[in-house]
């Protein structure tokens, strides 16, 4: 019988648990980002799922910045919206 590959979602458990002692090192509230951050990787798990790459830690990251660019994105659109009403009120 072959190898049976890892799952996307079971290479994200297994950096973090790479990364366990670095964890611990950080601050509590660094801690949950980066627990965060896996989360938002996990997200993306059924495109993760498509590559199998011999290091997976760069397509996690990828995973981890489409999050962070879609709450930027979000955060952008609501200060505009805020701006914007702010500006109709002043006039």
């Amino acid at each position: 019988m072959g190898r049976t590959l890892p799952t996307f979602t079971m290479n994200v458990e297994q950096t973090l648990s790479d990364l366990s002692r670095f964890r611990r090192a950080l601050r509590r509230e660094d801690q949950i980002l980066l627990d965060g951050l896996f989360a938002d990787a996990r997200l993306h798990s059924q495109a993760g799922s498509f590559l199998s790459p011999v290091d997976p830690f760069p397509v996690i990251l990828l995973c981890m910045l489409l999050e962070e660019r879609r709450e930027r994105l979000l955060l952008e659109r609501r200060i505009c919206e805020v701006e914007d009403h702010g500006a109709d009120h002043s006039s």
